[in-house]
């Protein structure tokens, strides 16, 4: 039988501390927030095209896989735990949505979920949970003018 690798956390201190300084030149004591917050992200079970498969790194001028899946610690990525999000794709989903509809508007309306995107994007697990009941929903929630609506139509036919 295979012995377990060892994993960093099982190394003391000062042993953690040499492996971060080699592997990244960054102390553990800065390294340690990016996992925690990358750890806290990845349990938020996201859809897919909420985040970005690869993102712009300052360091090595470059675009890196997501240190969700591969890490780096953020400071690789200018600091910002934003940048790891797919905004872009996100504000085509409120876009899309269709507010006047009561179990749209449910938990706000499109310039209240814009705002706290801006704001903080830890909101993004809100979102996330806000999108999935969307999808248990039986009515309709996308505008008629989305050009997702004719292949809806389609399907439906």
């Amino acid at each position: 039988m295979c012995p377990q690798p060892q994993k960093l956390r099982d190394l003391p201190d000062v042993l953690q501390d040499l492996v971060c300084m080699f592997a990244w030149n960054i102390p553990k004591k800065q390294i340690q927030p990016s996992l925690d917050i990358y750890a806290e992200i990845n349990t938020w079970r996201l859809p897919f095209w909420f985040l970005h498969k690869r993102v712009w790194s300052w360091h090595y001028r470059n675009y890196m896989n997501t240190p969700l899946k591969e890490f780096s610690p953020i400071e690789y990525f200018s600091g910002e735990y934003r940048q790891l999000f797919n905004q872009n794709a996100v504000y085509s989903l409120l876009i899309g949505l269709d507010f006047r509809l009561k179990n749209v508007r449910l938990f706000g309306n499109r310039t209240r979920w814009e705002t706290r995107i801006l704001q903080d994007w830890r909101v993004m697990e809100s979102l996330s949970s806000f999108y999935k009941m969307l999808l248990h929903s039986k009515r309709r929630v996308l505008r008629k003018s989305t050009c997702y609506s004719d292949f809806y139509d389609a399907v439906l036919i």
